[in-house]
């Protein structure tokens, strides 16, 4: 039995919290919400902290009592931004996952990070950052988006007009400007969004699951994917992400999200969660061995793939995404779909979702 620490106990960290859990291992997972959908798990030992220094204390004193170097794996994007400026230490201390260091610095920041997966052959949209914005810089629309994972009132807000755009911005703290990315709307009537999710072991793909993310709710949430089946599409997107991370070092879990256009077969490149992603309950569906790739650090098993097409479906942001666009078609996806969160040998933090809003 080994002992992870996970930080973050959002959807994806309830994801790992049951997966290492259920494979023997002793897990600590650390959040610092008490609402936080995985603290009402039954499985590990669940810890709250409110400070960054709260979180060293504890984490210092676990790696001293243990006779080997822990393994933490971080899962939500805040805190991950959050350790990586005020606690890089703990890339010392324990073997974390995502890294390395450097790479996770780099793209944490989105204007390094396009910068990044442009030098690696990817189309991006053309970009700023809000303090550098000069009137008629990009074409409209835009998207405004955060540079780097800190608390704003807004996730991405899409803006039609010069007009607009400075009616919104007008609620912006401009000392938050150099943290706000502004970005040319890729606009496509025929597309797909693509989520390319894998395992990573020094930039090397050990399992990947690439879906179509049909359904989201406003905020740019996930709430339906179905796994991709297209020939086509997959060597693509396979293509463009081996390109992106070969000569990375990248280790952990991973993903990168792409838009598909159709009619002209070209792919441009959004973003990447240099972590567990929100979707990532369906790669235990599609690699059922999925726990084997901590039994031996630095070498991938032979993975187990259900050879099944996955749907998979967050229920409470289904429902919440269907009534924001009124779509009320192909309900019985709520019946064949692989669930998020949701588990009968586990099920508080299914129902206290609901209780809490998350």
């Amino acid at each position: 039995m080994k002992t992870f620490i996970i930080i973050g106990l959002n959807p994806q960290g309830l994801s790992m919290l049951r997966l290492l859990s259920r494979a023997g291992h002793h897990v600590i997972a650390f959040s610092d919400s008490k609402t936080a959908v995985g603290f009402f798990s039954k499985y590990g030992d669940k810890r709250l902290f409110s400070t960054i220094e709260e979180l060293k204390k504890q984490i210092s004193d676990l790696a001293e009592s243990s006779d080997e170097k822990l393994t933490c794996i971080i899962t939500s994007g805040v805190l991950l931004a959050w350790i990586v400026s005020d606690y890089p230490e703990l890339y010392e201390l324990c073997n974390v996952q995502s890294g390395p260091l450097p790479l996770i610095k780099l793209l944490a920041h989105k204007n390094l990070m396009y910068d990044f997966a442009s030098s690696k052959g990817l189309k991006c949209a053309r970009f700023v950052l809000l303090s550098d914005y000069r009137p008629g810089a990009l074409q409209f629309p835009v998207i405004l988006k955060r540079n780097y994972e800190i608390h704003l009132f807004f996730k991405v807000k899409k803006l039609n007009s010069e007009a607009e755009f400075r009616e919104f911005v007008k609620k912006i703290d401009k000392k938050d400007y150099q943290n706000i990315i502004v970005q040319e709307f890729i606009t496509l009537e025929n597309f797909l969004n693509v989520s390319y999710q894998g395992y990573f072991i020094d930039g090397e793909a050990g399992c990947v699951f690439i879906s179509d993310q049909q359904r989201r709710l406003s905020s740019g949430i996930t709430s339906f994917i179905k796994e991709i089946r297209d020939k086509e599409i997959l060597e693509i997107t396979n293509k463009a992400a081996d390109a992106f991370y070969k000569g990375s070092g990248y280790t952990g879990f991973s993903e990168l999200e792409f838009l598909y256009s159709i009619p002209d077969k070209t792919l441009y490149f959004i973003e990447i969660n240099t972590r567990t992603c929100g979707l990532h309950s369906v790669l235990v569906k599609k690699y059922p061995n999925l726990a084997g790739l901590y039994n031996e650090p630095g070498n991938f098993p032979a993975m187990i793939e259900n050879t099944e097409q996955i749907q998979w479906i967050n229920i409470a942001r289904d429902i919440r995404a269907r009534f924001q666009s009124r779509d009320l078609k192909h309900l019985s996806q709520f019946f064949t779909s692989y669930y998020d969160i949701l588990d009968r040998h586990d099920l508080k933090p299914f129902i206290y979702q609901f209780l809490w809003r998350i």
